[in-house]
């Protein structure tokens, strides 16, 4: 206590002499409101940087985004938004890719994948720092892709995104207490879509490796999640997945890899380019997506 007594003396004696010297008091409120005054744009500054932190991320997303604009479900209206004709063209390529028809299944994705053959399908919001990792990430593999993907065959990089909270200027969402993504996990070829993937996310090489590092609570979060997908109150984004139609899937679905932000990698902490080597690896089928991965 004595300690405290001798830190504090020299405060007190400073308060006391604020309060009995009048002439102080009037400066020192005048330096209060000019500090405030000065402080205001760091300020401003970053809670812009934060807005423009949200609004850069579905930027980036909305660049290939399948608008669910015209996904509403009545008597007088057959969905025609750009997901779900995607789905409808999934369920289709699908279908072919399963009989064997492989060329065929190509052409009808080609114009998803930049006539690649291979590109991701993200389901991504606004406020989700999952999916603000896997922006950075993303980015940062397009701007180095030489460094991370050296084989010449490989097609660029390329994705599809859905953004799952996407607004539509229309009182019916309004009226009926929804959104457009309900409308779309309802429509007969995303629940096919969502037959398929179920079907087939045990199976993927990512589900098996994350079993053999992290063992079955890894693997149960990525089959939980995407239980989900058909799920919206509970729609984990990012959802990411491969769809791969080149001669490098060699299994009977195109949809040939299903993770999630919730891998170590994505963390905030995370190094942007351990994120890019994570996305590239999935691309490229390494690392923990590979087959000799142990």
């Amino acid at each position: 206590m004595n300690i405290l007594k001798k830190i504090g003396t020299p405060f007190v004696a400073v308060w006391r002499w604020i309060k009995e010297t009048a002439w102080v008091q009037p400066l020192l409120i005048v330096g209060i409101i000019f500090a405030i005054i000065f402080s205001i744009p760091s300020i401003t500054r970053g809670i812009q940087g934060l807005v423009n932190q949200t609004e850069s991320d579905l930027v980036y997303f909305s660049e290939h985004q399948l608008s669910l604009e015209g996904s509403k479900v009545t008597e007088d209206h057959a969905p025609d938004s750009a997901a779900n004709i995607f789905f409808d063209d999934f369920v289709e390529a699908q279908s072919a890719w399963g009989n064997g028809n492989k060329e065929e299944a190509r052409e009808i994705m080609s114009s998803y994948s930049n006539n690649g053959d291979k590109f991701f399908l993200f389901f991504v919001q606004d406020e989700c720092t999952g999916c603000s990792s896997l922006k950075e990430g993303c980015e940062y593999l397009e701007n180095n892709w030489s460094r991370y993907v050296r084989d010449e065959n490989e097609p660029g990089f390329y994705f599809q995104s859905i953004v799952v909270d996407q607004e539509i200027d229309d009182d019916y969402y309004e009226e009926e207490n929804k959104h457009a993504i309900d409308d779309l996990v309802t429509y007969r070829s995303y629940l096919e879509f969502y037959r398929i993937v179920m079907s087939n996310v045990a199976n993927t090489r990512y589900y098996i490796n994350v079993g053999i590092r992290d063992g079955s609570s890894g693997q149960n979060t990525i089959y939980s999640n995407t239980e989900a997908l058909i799920d919206t109150t509970d729609l984990q984004t990012p959802t990411i997945m491969l769809i791969d139609l080149t001669d490098n899937n060699e299994t009977s679905y195109i949809v040939s890899e299903v993770f999630y932000t919730s891998d170590a990698t994505f963390s905030a902490a995370s190094e942007v380019y351990d994120k890019a080597q994570f996305i590239a690896d999935a691309w490229t089928y390494q690392g923990v997506f590979g087959k000799d991965y142990h």
